[in-house]
């Protein structure tokens, strides 16, 4: 049985399109509804109590909008998501216990660095899961490093990536980790992806996680064990929100390679 109702996707602004590009490659017979809640970026910087005002008026306009299940692609939002289980009783995948698990499965000297907004840090999400995985082990070893990095953030929006600018502000956020022997960094802000130079030239030998493919591989699986995967002779839309302005986001996007509609501005 196929349902071929749209799988909404959101974020605090355009670094989620990272990960719904993902999704496309993944579920290319799907159809996407995005929203960048640009308006209100950055969410990382942001009281708990507002951020999770903000996660539920967007989950309920994609619920007015009949989804059939909605992925939060920004991991300060899945970290003050919890609340939603009371409003909804679709499948909602976060992005953060997916990444953490495969992070932590890929990772060879356990030496694991995890950077997100300073909202995601404080959380203590990620830390939750790394040690739980870590705690499986019979021999313990390796460390976890948490870095706060919501000034990535605005880099990302401003279009400032690989520029003097974001090596400046990247090398001297996460350089005490040089000698750390990192071999694994999480991407924490699906901002973050978008900066992978930026953290490369300063981690060379680590291996970058962004949380795109191992979502999509949890929201895969979900869909298959309900039975709501769309047609395969369904050719997916993209329709792309914005709570800010539509022309700016057409802008920031413009490295999103899937064809879509046309950013429309929406109000919450």
């Amino acid at each position: 049985m196929n349902d071929n109702r749209p799988i909404g996707v959101f974020d605090s602004g355009i670094g989620g399109v990272t990960v719904l590009s993902k999704l496309v490659e993944m579920l290319p017979n799907e159809n996407f509804i995005y929203v960048g809640d640009t308006l209100n970026c950055p969410y990382g910087v942001k009281p708990k109590e507002e951020i999770e005002d903000l996660v539920t008026k967007i989950t309920k306009y994609l619920l007015s909008r009949d989804v059939k299940a909605i992925v939060i692609a920004c991991n300060t939002a899945t970290a003050n998501s919890a609340h939603l289980a009371k409003i909804t009783d679709i499948p909602i995948v976060g992005v953060i216990e997916p990444t953490a698990k495969y992070a932590y499965k890929v990772s060879k000297n356990k030496n694991i660095a995890v950077l997100a907004t300073n909202v995601t840090i404080e959380s203590k999400k990620y830390e939750e899961y790394l040690e739980k995985y870590a705690k499986r082990r019979i021999i313990k070893r390796g460390k976890r490093y948490y870095v706060k990095c919501s000034e990535f953030v605005p880099v990302v929006e401003n279009l400032e990536m690989n520029t003097d600018i974001s090596n400046k502000i990247v090398g001297e956020k996460i350089s005490f980790l040089e000698n750390k022997k990192i071999d694994t960094v999480i991407l924490g802000c699906t901002h973050f992806g978008l900066l992978s130079k930026d953290i490369s030239r300063v981690l060379p030998d680590a291996k970058l996680i962004d949380c795109g493919r191992p979502t999509g591989e949890r929201l895969k699986k979900i869909l298959n064990k309900k039975s709501m995967i769309a047609s395969v002779n369904l050719t997916g839309n993209i329709e792309f929100y914005t709570t800010g302005d539509p022309i700016e986001m057409e802008k920031q996007i413009f490295w999103f390679d899937k064809k879509h509609e046309q950013t429309k501005k929406i109000e919450l």
